[in-house]
């Protein structure tokens, strides 16, 4: 009889539903509390480990594939015509405001922005003065990004340049939860008026665009 009453309780206690600090458990085993594991190894060379522990609101734990966890990409604006603005002037003009863009991030992300501004000649310069035309990247208030094309004008010769050069630019930041300004601007100098170099433009070339990638969890 002993023999069979052991037996019995082992059975029981195989299949059970074991508590702590709960009188009710739910899973194999329901930890009302919290989980300390004091010793832990780093895995992350490791091919085999391809799983990640996650849990529901109610604390049930499980996993999902590592490749799972992926980044999700959203585009915050994706301009392809742009605002001509006067940027000429002469000594060292103030940058212009070409286009100023507000996104709003539900969480941290990084933001990767792309910019090609067109840059027009109204007329061959001549005065042989080295001639900078310049696009700021302008990040919540901070220029991050200065794009150049520079050239110098011959009066000896006559052979001036015109026509349309392309500021190009790039850069990837980390932001934070919350509405940010992203903004364009564009000087032009040493030019005698402010119509003589006009940024921006619904040329082929022209655009502004920036995408958010979260972690996609």
């Amino acid at each position: 009889m002993r023999k069979i009453i052991i037996i019995s309780l082992f059975s029981v206690c195989l299949h059970a539903q074991v508590g702590i600090n709960t009188t009710s458990p739910s899973r194999t085993i329901d930890v009302n509390g919290t989980l300390r594991v004091r010793t832990q190894t780093d895995q992350s060379s490791n091919v085999s480990y391809d799983n990640v522990l996650i849990s529901d609101a109610n604390g049930n734990v499980d996993y999902v594939k590592k490749n799972h966890l992926n980044q999700q990409m959203v585009q915050l604006f994706n301009l392809t015509t742009l605002p001509s603005v006067n940027a000429g002037g002469t000594g060292t003009p103030t940058p212009v405001s070409i286009s100023n863009q507000s996104i709003t991030l539900t969480k941290p992300a990084f933001v990767v922005i792309n910019f090609s501004v067109p840059v027009t000649l109204a007329s061959a310069p001549s005065d042989g003065r080295l001639k900078i035309l310049r696009t700021h990247l302008n990040v919540d208030g901070t220029n991050v990004v200065r794009s150049t094309n520079t050239y110098t004008n011959n009066t000896a010769s006559g052979t001036n340049i015109t026509g349309i050069f392309y500021n190009t630019g790039s850069y990837i930041t980390l932001l934070g939860a919350g509405t940010h300004s992203i903004e364009l601007l564009g000087t032009c100098f040493d030019f005698a008026t402010a119509s003589s170099c006009v940024q921006g433009g619904a040329f082929a070339g022209s655009s502004f665009q920036a995408y958010a990638f979260y972690n996609d969890y």
